[in-house]
C-alpha cells in the first residue's frame, strides 16, 4: 500500500510491508544455530527493510557515525 503525503514542499511515499513471522522454514534455511534466534530474526528483518527501501547496509556503530 502506498500513501502519498504532502507537507509544504515535501512528498513522502510510505510502503507498508507485511508482518514478518518466522516459521520452521525460516529457522531451517536462515539460522545457523551459532547465533541467538532473536539475532537471526533481527538480521533478516534488517536485510528485508534495506532491500525494500534501496538502502545500503552498514555495520557502523552509532559512535562511529557521530
Amino acid at each position: 500500500m502506498n500513501i502519498f503525503l504532502l507537507s509544504g514542499f515535501t512528498i513522502v511515499t510510505y510502503e507498508e510491508m507485511p508482518d514478518f513471522k518466522p516459521n520452521e522454514y525460516f529457522w531451517k534455511h536462515h539460522w545457523d544455530g551459532k547465533e541467538e534466534k532473536w539475532v537471526a530474526y533481527a538480521r533478516a528483518v534488517r536485510e528485508l527493510m534495506s532491500a525494500q527501501g534501496g538502502f545500503e547496509l552498514s555495520n557502523c556503530t552509532l559512535e562511529d557515525k557521530l
